[in-house]
């Protein structure tokens, strides 16, 4: 993750509207892209689906599909989100590291996206915390 930040602007309603934005290389999409599509199937299989479930299951899809769109297009990609995307996004990753340890056996395929999103979780948390701050501090006053 590069060039991470918090953005904070006003919405067309007066409020504040706030976004994360970062850099992400192609390899780090894919691995996030894969990791969250795993913590998806996992956490969503074989379980009668409350709403907050099924909302919850609708972001984490939106998200995979935004993540393997990126992964289309070689490079680095600059990521927007919204703190609630931001937040599902770090408990994918988190989930899907934390699974992955306690299993003490992996597959193959889960082997290089591990290794990718464990080096994320730490920045990603940061950005998490910088984020929920920025969306939860009082708006400053505007000079008329």
């Amino acid at each position: 993750m590069h060039n991470a930040r918090i953005d904070t602007t006003q919405g067309l309603d007066g409020e504040a509207v706030v976004l994360a934005v970062f850099d992400l290389p192609d390899e780090e999409i894919a691995a996030s892209a894969h990791a969250v599509k795993a913590f998806s199937g996992e956490r969503f299989r074989n379980v009668e689906l409350s709403i907050d479930d099924v909302l919850e299951l609708r972001e984490l899809t939106a998200l995979a599909d935004e993540l393997g769109d990126l992964v289309l297009r070689p490079g680095v990609s600059t990521l927007v989100m919204r703190p609630a995307r931001l937040n599902a996004w770090r408990d994918a990753l988190t989930y899907f590291v934390e699974s992955r340890d306690e299993q003490g056996w992996m597959r193959d395929e889960d082997r290089e996206p591990l290794a990718l999103v464990r080096g994320l979780l730490w920045p990603l948390g940061d950005l998490c915390a910088d984020a929920m701050r920025a969306a939860l501090s009082p708006p400053t006053s505007q000079p008329l």
